[in-house]
């Protein structure tokens, strides 16, 4: 259908993005040197991309595979977003290639390709962490790429990908509905346009209408499709704890199975097996199921997960009853749910679903800091807190528990907790914090100094 001139549609976000490729020195083809597996979902996409890495990094055959990973969003630094070998790259390299990729779609040559009239002269901030992630990937080598998709599919920048080694689909749930529509059908639509032509693609099970849509999409293009089931009890030791893993650990094994299927047909199979294994129990992924220990308190013991959807909390709620039920310290929980979330429904299912015990108090703050190369510019500055009262009211009806406290950001929350339940305390203490990974970066930071 014809448009209108300079008239954008979601459409065009793809061949847009394929003309910043090209100006920053690409074709859309040098991608498949990456021999990329991507990754979509709305619960566990992150998660299974660390398992995938792990895996990948035990390849040895006949040398180690230099790995590179692109996740979002960041906990603390954006350098985290763009990792090789599982380690996200340093300060130096990131400076490096961020200046090259800006220098690049700044200069006048070659002249940037424009859709349309209104077509954007610099793409968007998650936009260019890709383009710069494919410059550091294609210059420095990289035997395989997991690029986890940052929201939908469909018409993702990571979507450019033409030829992935393999696809993958996390679980789907309701998220971004402004962007993804408001029904299961919808997301998942949007979810499984990263399935290429005659690519296998891989799935976890979904709800009945979701994985018609996938199922659909998938034989529209010719690509067999399998769904995973989760990892039975005990067959691996997992690196990132809770129950919910074993669903996400069971699609990375799959991803990376059929990589090596296609990339590396003469390996013997007891090889496979061992690094499987070996990935699957060497992973790590902070900020999702992570508990450390106060390194200035040592009665505090702290339990963050980025969960920000129903099915995500229900998994955290769960993993943190877990928990709880190897310890006998009192439970904090420090809550902030991004601004367009519902945390009515989110402290609701993490009541329902937490297990035995309360939580002695509930801590609300927005997700601010005191870093200021670690501000969300998506983040309403609301100086009344409306949001985090009504959070605290909201807690206090739920669990009849009226001790809630509110504070102005992150690192006043943890100082209160901190100052509260530390050592001169001499009580053990668990908090969880949750409802954002945003709250969470902000928690790693202030309580830990890294992630």
């Amino acid at each position: 259908m014809p448009k209108a001139s300079g008239s954008r549609k979601v459409e065009d976000s793809i061949p847009e993005f394929e003309a910043f490729i090209e100006k920053i020195g690409y074709k859309v083809e040098d991608l498949d040197r990456l021999n990329i597996i991507h990754v979509t979902g709305t619960k566990g996409k992150g998660s299974t991309c660390a398992f995938v890495s792990s895996i990948m990094q035990q390849v040895n055959s006949p040398c180690k595979l230099k790995v590179g990973m692109l996740t979002s969003p960041h906990l603390i630094e954006a350098c985290e977003r763009i990792q090789i070998n599982g380690k996200p790259i340093s300060k130096e390299m990131f400076t490096k290639y961020f200046y090259e990729t800006y220098n690049r779609l700044q200069s006048p040559t070659p002249p940037l390709r424009k859709v349309l009239p209104s077509s954007p002269c610099i793409p968007g901030y998650g936009r260019f962490i890709f383009l710069l992630a494919i410059h550091a990937f294609l210059t420095e080598g990289v035997d395989v790429a997991i690029i986890e998709v940052g929201i939908g599919g469909q018409y993702d920048s990571t979507n450019t990908v033409r030829k992935p080694v393999v696809c993958g689909i996390a679980s789907l749930g309701i998220d971004h509905q402004a962007i993804l529509g408001s029904t299961i059908e919808s997301i998942a639509w949007h979810k499984a346009g990263i399935i290429k032509d005659n690519v296998p693609a891989f799935t976890v099970p979904q709800d009945d209408a979701a994985i018609e849509v996938i199922r659909s999409r998938a034989a529209e293009r010719n690509a067999p499709l399998t769904v995973t089931e989760p990892l039975q009890i005990g067959k691996y030791q997992l690196g990132i704890p809770g129950d919910h893993q074993r669903i996400n650990a069971a699609l990375a094994e799959a991803l990376c199975r059929e990589w090596i299927r296609v990339k590396m047909p003469h390996v013997d199979a007891t090889k496979v097996d061992s690094w499987v294994t070996d990935g699957i129990c060497l992973a790590s992924w902070p900020g999702r199921s992570q508990t450390f220990i106060s390194p200035r308190h040592h009665n505090l013991t702290w339990h963050v997960d980025g969960a920000h959807t129903i099915e995500s909390m229900t998994a955290c709620a769960k993993w943190f009853a877990g928990e709880r039920a190897t310890w006998s310290g009192q439970s904090v929980l420090l809550f902030n749910a991004a601004h367009e979330r519902s945390f009515n429904d989110l402290l609701q299912t993490l009541k329902k679903h937490a297990g035995e015990g309360e939580f002695i108090e509930a801590v609300f703050c927005p997700n601010l800091t005191n870093r200021a190369d670690s501000q969300s510019f998506v983040v309403q500055n609301d100086e009344k807190l409306t949001q985090q009262h009504e959070s605290a009211r909201i807690w206090t009806e739920l669990s009849g528990n009226p001790a809630t406290k509110v504070f102005p950001n992150i690192n006043a929350a943890v100082e209160y907790v901190e100052n509260k339940y530390g050592s001169s305390n001499n009580v053990e203490t668990h908090v969880l914090a949750t409802g954002s990974l945003h709250l969470v970066g902000g928690v790693l930071d202030s309580a830990k100094g890294s992630i």
